[in-house]
């Protein structure tokens, strides 16, 4: 019996697999924690996981777990190859740590409320009120989105189904390549300009000499609206600023979701021209411009489903682009107490005119794609021409295919100068009316309130 057992222990370290009672050989169960289960910190990647397969799902799931990081799109399982896999759950840890999130921001939306009403009018404190309130708002509608996105995923991936198959390994993963690089561009730039702020903060106390604690000055100074009505402490301090660092990268991931969503739905319809344009200038059957019609037709639903769930977020992206914009060309004409302010202040403005840029041609990509079509219809040779071929015409020509701000405006490249056109119309009002805030506290002499 012993020799037995000790065989059996042999046996299975060898192979990872178990003899049960009835002598079936059957693979070995490694029982990990829950923690590490879920997270999947130590397992060791195969080749499956770095071969992608093409479909926006599995393209835009690093991004959604580093989201979650900062209590944003709370979703089961995004980085899971089948999207029949997402769940989402009111009561997961992801869930939990959203609302951790929510409330953190909440309470200094409405401590930064107070003191606006409180006080004389400030532009200083207005910003700050947007701010919280527009993060605040942001991450309520992730959440609501969250719900969703299960849904929205499948039926993304079953309309990717009917695409063009991509034909080798470098196709199907150029989608999960552009989706990262530019993810790492933006979440890099917000990063840098956030440390560049804080250096700035601190590089400030050298010209103060009075200040004790640098790490007191900080908080202090940063947040005064908060321990103006609260005794301050370290460890409300940094809390206060690990909820400031997860409003800093919302800010940024607005932008950055939509400028990742329109990706990847002008990549659908990019993978639909790429192959009408293989068959340019042919003679093809009333069958084959029947089946690109509907494919194109599929693509051109999908958009609509995507609309419906995130033109609030594409509204918010342009509204708030808009009024730091204004705020940001009317602060240039300030002084700036040190080089380093400087520094900071054009490195945030050109960061956002970059991404206010980015939002409005990637999403204008979009409606682009979406009238190439008839480059190719246009080159059908006369004996070529059917009814199928006409329907798809009329339907490049006619509709207009294009993300929305709330149903109330069209994602085109139009936008781009209407943009333009309205930054420079609020900056000439707010100039007229411009002058030089008085410094609400003088933060060289601030030990506690």
């Amino acid at each position: 019996m012993a020799r037995k057992l000790v065989q059996d222990r042999l046996f299975r370290r060898r192979t990872n697999k178990v003899t049960r009672f009835n002598n079936d050989v059957a693979p070995s169960v490694e029982r990990k924690s829950h923690f590490v289960t879920e997270l999947n910190l130590f397992k060791r990647a195969s080749r499956e996981d770095w071969i992608r397969d093409g479909t926006f799902h599995d393209a835009v799931g690093g991004l959604l777990a580093t989201a979650q990081l900062f209590a944003v799109m709370p979703v089961c399982d995004v980085t899971a190859k089948d999207p029949r896999r997402l769940h989402f759950s009111w009561f997961s840890k992801r869930a939990l740590y959203t609302y951790v999130g929510l409330a953190g921001t909440a309470f200094l939306a409405m401590n930064a409320i107070i003191r606006f009403l409180m006080k004389n009018f400030n532009f200083n404190r207005l910003t700050t009120v947007f701010f919280y309130s527009y993060n605040l708002y942001g991450m309520y509608r992730f959440l609501l989105l969250a719900r969703k996105w299960p849904k929205l995923m499948q039926s993304w991936y079953d309309a990717e189904q009917t695409l063009p198959q991509l034909g080798n390994v470098v196709d199907r993963g150029a989608l999960a390549w552009k989706i990262k690089m530019i993810s790492l561009l933006v979440i890099t730039m917000s990063l840098t300009e956030h440390l560049i702020s804080i250096i700035a903060a601190v590089y400030y106390t050298s010209d103060c000499p009075d200040i004790g604690d640098p790490v007191d000055f900080f908080f202090k100074s940063n947040f005064v609206f908060i321990f103006h009505y609260f005794e301050y402490s370290k460890v409300r301090g940094f809390f206060i600023k690990y909820i400031n660092i997860l409003c800093t990268f919302l800010w940024s991931y607005i932008d950055l979701f939509v400028i990742v969503t329109s990706i990847g739905l002008s990549h659908t319809l990019k993978r639909i021209n790429e192959y009408l344009m293989k068959h340019k200038r042919e003679s093809m059957t009333e069958k084959f411009w029947g089946e690109q019609r509907q494919n194109y037709r599929n693509i051109c639903d999908l958009i609509q489903k995507v609309d419906d769930v995130v033109s609030i977020i594409t509204m918010l992206s342009i509204s708030n682009n808009l009024f730091f914009i204004c705020v940001s060309i009317l602060q240039s004409l300030n002084s700036h107490p040190t080089f380093v302010h400087t520094v900071y202040f054009w490195l945030g403005l050109i960061f956002l005119i970059g991404r206010t840029l980015a939002v409005s041609m990637y999403a204008a990509e979009v409606n682009d794609e979406s009238k190439r079509p008839i480059e190719v219809l246009r080159t059908i040779p006369r004996d070529g021409w059917c009814l199928e071929a006409k329907r798809f015409a009329e339907e490049v020509v006619n509709d207009t295919v294009a993300l929305t701000g709330m149903k109330f405006f069209n994602m085109t490249r139009k936008l781009v100068l209407k943009v333009t056109g309205s930054i420079i119309t609020y900056e000439l009002v707010l100039i007229q009316f411009h002058q030089d805030e008085p410094v609400e506290v003088d933060l060289c002499k601030m030990r506690s309130f």
